[in-house]
């Protein structure tokens, strides 16, 4: 492997090309059963893509027993899509709680909610940012590591992302920075 990249099954032999055909034939269906039992019917079919995904890439490192691994690696993706889930899930709630400025139980739902939507309208990057900042307690810098770019950029989709989620809450959220 060269630069992170791993190999290509099909271009380095026909011979791995055709053993991951065999073996996708022969175990996505009980990959499939295994993630739906777990996940329900909404994500199991991604789980079996990404599962199938790592072995096409490990094509030439799999294991004499397949299937029990290929259930680990399902099992895997499983427990990280949780942890996202738990992760968000806790960032909404910490959201929602710098939110609430009132004691009126009605304005507070009526504000995480709209913290909610808020946070759900971001693209994907940006709520990645929000969590990187918010949530994990990043920098700038530090969240420019993890992005993959430039502290000023960061600072500059921060000022960005807080002026649009100001404008979108109104009044009810902190706009002060924090890297």
């Amino acid at each position: 492997m060269t630069g992170g990249i791993p190999p290509d099954p099909a271009a380095t032999g026909g011979e791995q090309c055709d053993h991951f055909i065999a073996m996708y034939s022969r175990y996505y269906d009980e990959v499939l059963r295994y993630a739906w039992r777990r996940v329900g019917p909404d994500y199991a079919a991604e789980v079996v893509s990404e599962t199938f995904t790592v072995a096409w890439r490990r094509a030439g490192e799999l294991p004499e027993h397949e299937l029990p691994w290929l259930y680990t690696v399902a099992r895997n993706i499983i427990a990280n899509r949780r942890r996202a889930e738990e992760r968000q899930e806790h960032l909404l709630t910490a959201l929602a709680e710098t939110v609430r400025t009132e004691p009126d139980h009605a304005d507070a739902v009526t504000r995480r909610q709209a913290a909610v939507e808020a946070l759900q309208s971001l693209s994907p990057d940006d709520r990645e940012l929000v969590r990187l900042v918010a949530w994990d307690g990043l920098d700038a810098r530090g969240a420019a590591a993890v992005l993959g770019c430039s502290a000023a950029a960061v600072h500059v989709r921060l000022h960005r992302l807080r002026k649009r989620l100001s404008r979108t809450l109104g009044s009810s959220i902190r706009t002060e920075a924090r890297p």
